[in-house]
């Protein structure tokens, strides 16, 4: 029995096989050179990097608007505590976030996660979830 070599499935493996490894090296680099995968959450290294204190103070005023009432006070941003980025269609923030009841005296503030996905040559950002931890 004779096994005969089919050009056109060599190339295709070929292929396939090139691709597949340039998807694994650019997964790895964009999950920070730890092995991280395309899609998978890297942790924010620098909370006070003004991409990550804008995205912070994104949501609270989002949250505010979102939430307005006349016998509610805003939120005051204070800073972001620490976060996670995940690359997808853009990337989406996870952040916990503190900040402090406007109409309230504290120095502390409170914790909160907010999820942001932001898409910058769109011009869109979008608060996904807030919540008070």
């Amino acid at each position: 029995m004779a096994l005969k070599f089919n050009r056109n499935l060599a190339g295709t493996l070929f292929s396939a096989v090139v691709i597949a490894s340039f998807f694994l090296h650019a997964s790895a680099s964009l999950g920070g050179g730890k092995g991280g995968l395309l899609g998978g959450w890297s942790r924010i290294t620098d909370t006070k990097d003004s991409k990550v204190v804008e995205i912070g103070k994104f949501a609270v005023d989002q949250y505010n608007e979102e939430s307005k009432s006349e016998f509610k006070s805003k939120l005051v941003f204070k800073r972001v505590v620490k976060g996670e980025t995940q690359v997808v269609a853009g990337t989406n923030y996870r952040l916990v976030i503190s900040a402090t009841d406007g109409g309230r005296r504290s120095r502390s503030g409170n914790k909160y996660l907010a999820e942001v996905w932001d898409k910058p040559w769109e011009n869109f950002r979008n608060l996904t979830s807030f919540k008070k931890l």
